[in-house]
């Protein structure tokens, strides 16, 4: 499946990754070594998400990560 994460909130990626490997937020947080709240606060986008972050989130979920640049995407057009 690939998915634009420019479609998405930060929140709202965090929430469907952990929602596709059938995690809730305390089975998730205990993964990630984090507070309940935490996850929470993430979802909510009270908390920026960074990169290592959603690179845990796709190594629990057996997702790949891709980063493309957007140089690269320009110059497939």
């Amino acid at each position: 499946m690939k998915v634009n994460v420019k479609d998405y909130s930060n929140g709202d990626i965090m929430r469907f990754l952990r929602e596709y490997v059938g995690l809730t937020q305390q089975e998730l947080a205990d993964r990630l070594k984090r507070n309940i709240r935490t996850i929470q606060r993430y979802e909510k986008e009270d908390i920026k998400i960074d990169l290592d972050l959603i690179r845990e989130l796709c190594e629990i979920s057996d997702l790949n990560l891709t980063i493309e640049s957007k140089r690269k995407q320009k110059e497939s057009k």
